[in-house]
């Protein structure tokens, strides 16, 4: 059979040649092997010829990357034909795990066969093969070539298509895991300026009471509840109360009845746990009192509470 096809195989692995991979830096190897060869047709060309010999290859490569290579090595084929050759090739590999990968090989083979008048050539090669990576100095490989057209029947008598089955170890000296491609740094992202602001804070509420009296209704304790309570949210706070009465009565009589209704208010706060210190009262009697009608007297007898306070409030910018 003469020149034969190259397997599609080998034009897919070849293919992948041009894909980009991480580069494993400086990945040379040396290797050999010892196999068979087959000669077709060798026998109708020489009477009783051996088609078969013994085959042994020593050779040196480099990878690329995981995906080519290239390759160049010295083969010598025994038997009738007696050839000694030099090869060049390129290889296209594809990984098919940590482990195992296929290749394919193209190039062209010079050889220098001693049988019958002798001749020297050169002949196309390809071939396709089986590795598996024992470690990483480490490679055992299996191989077949095909070489077409060895000899030249109208210069030597002789013209044959060599099949050669290998079986080869291959050290990788400075193979190693590939490094992980580098990370960028990540820019650091600038943290948000923090500032504070003092703002003053308030709760105001007044109580009311029955004419002439100084007694807490369950609504005005209600109400002084509210102020404990933000005295005790806001540590730094000040209470005032203020007091007062309507029109009528006299203006004595009214301002010692507005005070009473202050102190009830205060007494009230420092149970509920108000500093007595935080608490400033006053009393004013009837003489800012506006009503005239009962409903507006009724808003006159009342005890104004105002709670105040400093907060620091976070301003992110």
């Amino acid at each position: 059979m003469k020149k034969t096809v190259a397997p599609s195989l080998i034009s897919i692995a070849l293919a992948t040649a041009g894909i980009s991979s991480a580069v494993q830096a400086n990945d040379w190897y040396l290797g050999a092997g010892a196999g068979y060869a087959n000669y077709e047709d060798i026998d109708s060309h020489i009477a009783d010829a051996d088609e078969d010999a013994e085959a042994v290859t020593m050779f040196g490569g480099y990878n690329f990357n995981q995906y080519f290579g290239a390759e160049l090595g010295f083969n010598h084929f025994g038997g009738d034909a007696d050839a000694k050759a030099l090869n060049l090739s390129a290889i296209g590999r594809l990984p098919l795990n940590n482990q195992f990968s296929v290749f394919g090989e193209l190039g062209a083979l010079g050889w220098d066969v001693d049988t019958a008048h002798g001749d020297r050539g050169v002949s196309p090669l390809a071939g396709l093969g089986l590795t598996y990576r024992v470690s990483d100095l480490v490679d055992v490989q299996a191989r077949y070539r095909r070489i077409e057209d060895m000899g030249d029947l109208s210069k030597n008598g002789f013209e044959t298509d060599v099949n050669n089955v290998m079986l080869e170890l291959v050290l990788h000296p400075n193979r190693g895991t590939p490094a992980p491609a580098p990370v960028a740094p990540v820019a650091p992202q600038p943290q948000p300026e923090v500032t504070y602001e003092t703002r003053t804070v308030t709760a105001d509420g007044s109580i009311y009471f029955a004419f002439d009296k100084s007694d807490l209704s369950a609504e005005s304790r209600a109400t002084l509840d509210e102020v404990a309570r933000f005295a005790q949210q806001n540590p730094d706070y000040q209470v005032e109360l203020a007091g007062y009465a309507d029109r009528l009565g006299t203006a004595e009589y009214n301002r010692r009845l507005s005070e009473r209704r202050a102190m009830a208010a205060k007494d009230y706060l420092i149970q509920r746990g108000v500093a007595a210190q935080n608490i400033q009262t006053a009393w004013y009697g009837s003489e800012l009192a506006e009503g005239v009608t009962e409903a507006e007297r009724q808003r006159d007898r009342r005890v104004d509470a105002k709670a105040q306070a400093t907060i620091q409030v976070e301003i992110i910018e």
